[in-house]
């Protein structure tokens, strides 16, 4: 019975998402820079150009860029330099991830802080990268710096077009101490796969779908199970060690699928990963919150 009404609630939030006029487009520099990357002589300057024509965008880039948890091992102080220092397909991954964050932006209000969510965002993001490098699938951080920092994305769909039923997950999360059940309490889905459905809208890739569909349980993942897994522990390890946590994720349980996925031996070496990494994570957060 209790499956049921939740599958009759699901069912209609479903047709209230596929009902809505205003969502939001992809942003219009993701298709300028992809157009750029499909030419084979486009130069840096011709991409530094195209991007530099927003500033705030060039100032997120390099902010984030000179992240303690990015891996860079040189201070990148003009976009040129970063373009030439991080390759292209690095710098569409950032544009991407900072135009999408700003066109979802939504503003402050007593339940919601944009802040916390990019700061949380930003350190996911960063921790991700470099978690993959970490545990020896570099090829794998610039898609999970994305993963990460879109990982929560849905949260601003629910606030923006289920404004009563955020407020209402909130209140009653604060009792339960579970965001993620009081969403499927009361939508039937969660803002998993409502950040999903967006993504799918806009055609993004399958990975960076299966990054937000799934980074509360990857085991249910069917593809880019590594990739899924990384933002979940590096998610996972915002809220234990308290380091940039959001709200969205009290309640948040270890997936322990990922300690096969990821090649730990044991909960052990998982947990003793976790805890040399908090000073990474303490200093990130410092840096995240003096931009």
């Amino acid at each position: 019975m209790l499956s049921e009404l939740l599958e009759d609630k699901r069912k209609k939030t479903e047709l209230k998402l596929d009902g809505i006029r205003n969502l939001p487009s992809i942003p219009k520099v993701i298709f300028e820079v992809s157009e750029l990357l499909r030419k084979d002589n486009t130069t840096a300057i011709e991409l530094a150009q195209c991007i530099g024509k927003d500033q705030g965008l060039t100032t997120k880039i390099l902010s984030i860029s000179n992240s303690p948890l990015y891996g860079l091992q040189r201070q990148v102080s003009s976009l040129e330099f970063a373009i030439v220092v991080l390759g292209f397909k690095e710098i569409s991954q950032l544009v991407t991830s900072i135009s999408i964050s700003g066109v979802l932006k939504q503003s402050s209000n007593e339940h919601f802080k944009f802040e916390e969510l990019w700061n949380h965002s930003l350190l996911v993001g960063t921790g991700a990268k470099d978690i993959c490098r970490q545990l020896g699938y570099p090829e794998l951080g610039a898609d999970a710096f994305v993963g990460g920092m879109l990982h929560d994305m849905g949260i601003q769909l629910l606030i923006k077009y289920f404004s009563t039923e955020f407020k209402s997950i909130v209140n009653a999360s604060l009792a339960s101490e579970n965001f993620l059940n009081q969403e499927l309490e009361e939508l039937g889905l969660t803002h998993q796969d409502m950040g999903a459905y967006l993504a799918k809208k806009w055609n993004l890739p399958d990975s960076l779908c299966s990054s937000i569909q799934f980074h509360h349980n990857p085991s249910k993942a069917s593809t880019d199970n590594i990739l899924v897994s990384i933002v979940h522990l590096t998610d996972y390890m915002s809220q234990l060690l308290n380091v940039a946590p959001f709200f969205g994720d009290s309640g948040f349980e270890l997936d322990e699928s990922i300690i096969d996925t990821l090649n730990f031996s044991s909960r052990e070496e998982l947990n003793e990963f976790i805890e040399n990494y908090k000073e990474q994570f303490i200093d990130a957060e410092q840096y995240i919150e003096s931009l």
